[in-house]
């Protein structure tokens, strides 16, 4: 498929091509915004809402290479979805006597996760508390820096790094109460 093409399309209101574009890309960018909010529907609305600020912003979009406008659309969906949650006021600041709390980072050693299936893991993070994460997503799977994180969410940058922390030790406890521990 020619992206140029398509979004070409789309901004000269061609009949059919923001229906080829939503239909092409929807899938992707609902598994985006269901990685941030549990909730089926809260997760649908953002996929609309995302297909419609991008076809406001066609303007804007730069293609690089191919698969450029499923990184976009994505992008796009993972700030709606980060802003959404910042709204809602989702992460909380957390004193600093609870951020050094001198807790070891709970152990998954690499070999016992490779064992999680990747859809189990999945959902597993879609378990986690929406604060927690968001925070993991970002950081882990969009891999933006907690500094980035931290403006995005309007927290501040220790607290988007020890929510990560905390997403991980529950994440590792998650894994160990379903597939066991070593010891």
């Amino acid at each position: 498929m020619d992206e140029r093409g398509l979004v070409r399309r789309c901004s000269a209101g061609e009949p059919g091509a923001r229906q080829e574009m939503y239909e092409t890309y929807a899938g992707r960018v609902l598994a985006v915004c269901r990685r941030y909010v549990r909730d089926a529907d809260r997760a649908r609305d953002l996929t609309h809402d995302t297909f419609l600020k991008a076809w406001d912003s066609l303007d804007r979009f730069r293609p690089r290479r191919a698969g450029s406008l499923g990184a976009w659309l994505s992008q796009i969906a993972a700030h709606l979805a980060v802003d959404e949650l910042r709204r809602e006021k989702r992460f909380v600041e957390i004193p600093d006597q609870v951020r050094n709390d001198g807790s070891e980072e709970a152990p998954v050693d690499a070999e016992r996760l490779s064992q999680v299936p990747v859809e189990e893991l999945i959902d597993l993070i879609a378990e986690l508390p929406e604060g927690y994460r968001a925070v993991f997503n970002l950081f882990c799977l969009d891999g933006f820096p907690h500094r980035e994180i931290a403006k995005m969410l309007g927290i501040t940058e220790k607290t988007s790094q020890t929510q990560y922390l905390k997403a991980r030790h529950k994440l590792a406890a998650m894994i160990a109460a379903k597939y066991g521990t070593d010891e």
